[in-house]
């Protein structure tokens, strides 16, 4: 087996993970701006957004265990999940590990969606934000094939449709506003009212003597 195996399968695996991961938040910003109409969409089209994150997870493990195996750099597995722990580019390891983490945050409370408020769901799902731009500087300050041309022209493109979908989202999309309408106040019950004296619009009574 070549010796530098490991290394080739940890970084080619590294870049996949990135991928797949502006991808998945790609393809959900094309869904969530209405920029694409859920509607005429198979089902498989409407889940790809969940089938892209579970790849981007899968790559990662095996990014990890490519650096585990290989035996030039000898990771340990405190280095890849401890930040300042590795001796190796500490800061830009550190970076993918925030990324690794938060992933792992999103991805765990997706699975669990259906147990939790959609409004907590939400606000922990933003975090996908912050795992890519983690991600791009991991890849960056870490990775080998960052001087690559075509790596960088390939970043250069993702990550700038990332950006302009996500201004888009922010802009022009608005979360719908529910306007709740106050219902007509009833009017508190009282004691019952008396009756009012009954008059008579008839002849005056007789008074037993007539007054011309």
């Amino acid at each position: 087996m070549n010796p530098q195996f490991w290394w080739f399968v940890s970084r080619a695996s590294g870049i996949v993970a990135g991928v797949l991961l502006v991808l998945t938040l790609i393809w959900g910003l094309l869904l969530t701006s209405k920029i694409i109409d859920k509607k005429g969409l198979p089902a498989w089209l409407t889940d790809l957004h969940r089938y892209l994150g579970g790849l981007t997870v899968i790559f990662i493990a095996v990014h990890l265990g490519g650096l585990v195996a290989d035996s030039y750099l000898k990771f340990s597995w405190a280095e890849l999940f401890v930040p300042f722990v590795s001796t190796y580019r500490a800061g830009a390891v550190a970076w993918g590990i925030g990324a690794f983490w938060g992933l792992i945050l999103v991805e765990g409370t997706s699975l669990a969606q259906r147990r939790m408020k959609r409004k907590t769901w939400r606000m922990i799902h933003f975090v996908s934000y912050p795992v890519a731009l983690m991600t791009a500087l991991h890849a960056a300050q870490a990775g080998t094939d960052a001087g690559n041309p075509i790596f960088r022209i390939a970043s250069i493109l993702l990550i700038g449709l990332l950006t302009v979908l996500t201004l888009i989202r922010i802009v022009y999309v608005r979360p719908k506003r529910t306007v709740i309408v106050p219902k007509r106040a009833e009017a508190a019950p009282g004691p019952p009212s008396e009756p009012a004296p009954a008059t008579s619009s008839g002849p005056p009574p007789y008074t037993g003597h007539f007054e011309p």
